[in-house]
Protein backbone atom coordinates (compact mmCIF):
# COMPACT_ATOMS: atom_id res chain seq x y z
CA UNK A 1 0.00 0.00 0.00
CA UNK A 2 3.03 2.53 0.62
CA UNK A 3 4.69 1.73 -1.91
CA UNK A 4 1.38 2.33 -4.04
CA UNK A 5 0.94 5.85 -2.31
CA UNK A 6 4.59 6.37 -2.99
CA UNK A 7 3.69 6.36 -6.75
CA UNK A 8 0.43 7.86 -7.08
CA UNK A 9 2.27 10.81 -5.75
CA UNK A 10 5.16 10.78 -8.14
CA UNK A 11 2.36 10.52 -10.83
CA UNK A 12 0.50 13.80 -9.35
CA UNK A 13 4.15 15.40 -9.13
CA UNK A 14 4.65 14.74 -12.33
CA UNK A 15 2.46 16.59 -13.63
CA UNK A 16 2.54 19.38 -11.48
CA UNK A 17 5.94 20.09 -11.21
CA UNK A 18 7.88 19.32 -13.98
CA UNK A 19 6.39 21.25 -17.24
CA UNK A 20 5.68 25.05 -16.85
CA UNK A 21 3.00 26.20 -19.26
CA UNK A 22 -0.76 24.54 -18.49
CA UNK A 23 -2.10 22.13 -21.15
CA UNK A 24 -5.68 23.53 -22.00
CA UNK A 25 -7.25 22.96 -25.34
CA UNK A 26 -9.90 21.33 -26.95
CA UNK A 27 -8.67 18.36 -29.08
CA UNK A 28 -9.10 14.95 -29.73
CA UNK A 29 -6.91 11.51 -28.86
CA UNK A 30 -6.90 8.28 -29.99
CA UNK A 31 -4.44 5.76 -28.85
CA UNK A 32 -4.32 1.99 -29.83
CA UNK A 33 -1.39 -0.52 -28.88
CA UNK A 34 -1.06 -4.05 -29.34
CA UNK A 35 1.47 -6.72 -27.56
CA UNK A 36 1.14 -10.41 -27.71
CA UNK A 37 -0.61 -10.72 -24.41
CA UNK A 38 -1.87 -7.10 -23.89
CA UNK A 39 -4.09 -4.90 -25.80
CA UNK A 40 -5.21 -1.32 -24.78
CA UNK A 41 -7.61 1.42 -26.59
CA UNK A 42 -8.09 4.66 -25.11
CA UNK A 43 -10.22 7.44 -26.51
CA UNK A 44 -10.64 11.48 -25.13
CA UNK A 45 -11.89 14.40 -26.48
CA UNK A 46 -12.07 17.97 -24.38
CA UNK A 47 -14.52 20.80 -24.90
CA UNK A 48 -14.19 23.80 -23.19
CA UNK A 49 -12.85 22.48 -20.38
CA UNK A 50 -14.64 19.28 -20.12
CA UNK A 51 -13.00 16.05 -20.88
CA UNK A 52 -14.69 12.43 -21.38
CA UNK A 53 -12.92 9.29 -22.08
CA UNK A 54 -12.99 5.60 -22.37
CA UNK A 55 -10.52 2.96 -22.14
CA UNK A 56 -10.43 -0.69 -22.70
CA UNK A 57 -8.16 -2.98 -22.25
CA UNK A 58 -7.37 -6.77 -22.56
CA UNK A 59 -4.72 -8.64 -20.69
CA UNK A 60 -3.24 -11.94 -19.74
CA UNK A 61 -6.01 -12.67 -16.92
CA UNK A 62 -8.85 -10.48 -18.02
CA UNK A 63 -10.13 -7.23 -18.83
CA UNK A 64 -11.65 -4.20 -18.39
CA UNK A 65 -13.92 -1.17 -19.76
CA UNK A 66 -13.65 2.14 -18.33
CA UNK A 67 -15.20 5.59 -18.70
CA UNK A 68 -14.74 8.91 -17.31
CA UNK A 69 -15.74 12.50 -17.15
CA UNK A 70 -13.77 15.19 -15.45
CA UNK A 71 -13.80 19.34 -15.43
CA UNK A 72 -10.69 21.06 -16.42
CA UNK A 73 -9.11 24.17 -13.94
CA UNK A 74 -5.99 25.81 -13.97
CA UNK A 75 -4.21 26.38 -11.04
CA UNK A 76 -0.35 27.79 -10.75
CA UNK A 77 2.02 25.56 -7.69
CA UNK A 78 5.29 27.09 -7.24
CA UNK A 79 4.06 29.66 -9.61
CA UNK A 80 4.06 27.29 -12.72
CA UNK A 81 0.84 26.53 -14.24
CA UNK A 82 -0.82 23.02 -14.47
CA UNK A 83 -4.22 22.17 -15.59
CA UNK A 84 -6.10 19.99 -12.98
CA UNK A 85 -8.83 17.64 -13.69
CA UNK A 86 -11.41 16.00 -11.21
CA UNK A 87 -13.90 13.92 -12.22
CA UNK A 88 -16.32 10.85 -11.28
CA UNK A 89 -14.82 7.55 -13.11
CA UNK A 90 -17.05 3.69 -13.86
CA UNK A 91 -15.23 1.04 -14.33
CA UNK A 92 -16.21 -2.36 -15.95
CA UNK A 93 -13.98 -5.51 -14.93
CA UNK A 94 -15.03 -8.48 -12.42
CA UNK A 95 -18.05 -6.62 -11.60
CA UNK A 96 -18.87 -2.40 -11.63
CA UNK A 97 -16.83 -0.31 -9.88
CA UNK A 98 -17.98 3.85 -9.17
CA UNK A 99 -14.94 5.87 -8.09
CA UNK A 100 -13.06 9.39 -8.75
CA UNK A 101 -10.19 10.50 -11.24
CA UNK A 102 -7.55 13.42 -10.58
CA UNK A 103 -5.15 14.70 -13.15
CA UNK A 104 -2.70 17.05 -13.24
CA UNK A 105 -1.03 17.89 -16.68
CA UNK A 106 1.15 20.33 -17.93
CA UNK A 107 3.00 21.31 -21.58
CA UNK A 108 6.37 22.91 -22.36
CA UNK A 109 7.16 24.36 -25.65
CA UNK A 110 11.21 24.20 -26.60
CA UNK A 111 13.28 25.57 -29.29
CA UNK A 112 13.25 21.81 -30.94
CA UNK A 113 10.18 20.95 -29.58
CA UNK A 114 8.06 20.17 -26.07
CA UNK A 115 7.64 18.39 -22.68
CA UNK A 116 4.70 17.29 -21.98
CA UNK A 117 3.83 15.59 -18.50
CA UNK A 118 0.44 14.06 -16.88
CA UNK A 119 0.26 12.28 -13.28
CA UNK A 120 -3.07 10.22 -12.35
CA UNK A 121 -5.02 9.11 -9.48
CA UNK A 122 -8.39 7.19 -9.81
CA UNK A 123 -9.91 5.88 -6.59
CA UNK A 124 -10.88 2.44 -8.02
CA UNK A 125 -7.87 0.82 -6.82
CA UNK A 126 -5.99 3.24 -6.29
CA UNK A 127 -5.25 3.08 -9.59
CA UNK A 128 -2.07 5.62 -10.77
CA UNK A 129 -0.88 6.79 -14.20
CA UNK A 130 1.73 8.85 -14.99
CA UNK A 131 4.32 10.21 -18.11
CA UNK A 132 6.83 12.06 -19.10
CA UNK A 133 7.17 12.43 -22.99
CA UNK A 134 10.02 14.96 -25.20
CA UNK A 135 9.22 15.15 -28.47
CA UNK A 136 11.07 16.69 -31.39
CA UNK A 137 9.30 19.06 -33.95
CA UNK A 138 11.78 18.96 -37.15
CA UNK A 139 11.96 15.02 -37.07
CA UNK A 140 8.52 14.04 -35.49
CA UNK A 141 10.81 11.76 -33.34
CA UNK A 142 9.23 11.36 -29.35
CA UNK A 143 9.85 9.41 -26.25
CA UNK A 144 8.11 8.63 -23.49
CA UNK A 145 8.51 7.38 -19.38
CA UNK A 146 5.46 5.77 -18.18
CA UNK A 147 4.71 4.40 -15.42
CA UNK A 148 1.02 2.75 -14.52
CA UNK A 149 0.01 0.45 -11.50
CA UNK A 150 -2.73 0.02 -8.35
CA UNK A 151 -2.74 -1.22 -5.11
CA UNK A 152 -3.90 -4.90 -6.09
CA UNK A 153 0.00 -5.45 -6.88
CA UNK A 154 -0.39 -4.40 -10.96
CA UNK A 155 2.62 -2.25 -11.95
CA UNK A 156 4.47 -1.40 -15.30
CA UNK A 157 7.32 0.69 -16.48
CA UNK A 158 7.46 1.46 -20.21
CA UNK A 159 9.49 3.02 -22.34
CA UNK A 160 7.95 4.14 -25.67
CA UNK A 161 9.26 5.92 -28.89
CA UNK A 162 6.83 7.62 -31.73
CA UNK A 163 7.04 8.75 -34.89
CA UNK A 164 4.97 11.67 -36.20
CA UNK A 165 3.23 10.21 -40.11
CA UNK A 166 4.24 13.36 -42.36
CA UNK A 167 2.92 16.48 -41.06
CA UNK A 168 -0.65 14.48 -39.83
CA UNK A 169 -1.51 14.37 -36.19
CA UNK A 170 -0.87 9.93 -36.21
CA UNK A 171 1.83 8.99 -34.83
CA UNK A 172 3.48 5.09 -34.95
CA UNK A 173 4.25 3.94 -31.78
CA UNK A 174 6.60 1.46 -30.76
CA UNK A 175 7.32 0.61 -26.64
CA UNK A 176 8.59 -1.92 -24.53
CA UNK A 177 7.08 -2.99 -21.04
CA UNK A 178 9.75 -3.82 -18.29
CA UNK A 179 7.70 -5.91 -16.04
CA UNK A 180 5.76 -7.26 -18.50
CA UNK A 181 9.21 -8.02 -21.01
CA UNK A 182 7.25 -7.23 -23.78
CA UNK A 183 7.34 -5.15 -27.09
CA UNK A 184 4.26 -3.37 -28.21
CA UNK A 185 3.12 -1.29 -31.16
CA UNK A 186 0.41 1.00 -31.84
CA UNK A 187 -0.63 4.06 -33.36
CA UNK A 188 -1.95 7.22 -31.43
CA UNK A 189 -4.04 9.71 -32.83
CA UNK A 190 -3.16 13.46 -31.05
CA UNK A 191 -5.28 17.06 -32.30
CA UNK A 192 -4.62 18.80 -29.03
Amino acid sequence: MHRTLRRTALALLLGCGLAPIAAHADGEYLQLDLGPEDRTAVVSFERSGVSAGALWSRYTDGGAVAFSLTGSRQVAPWGRPVTLRLGPTLRFDDGASIGAKLVAESYTSTGWGGVFAIGEINSIDWSYFSMLEATHQTSGLGLALVLTGDDTGYAEQSLVASKRLGRSDWRLRMGYGFDAREIFVGVALNTF
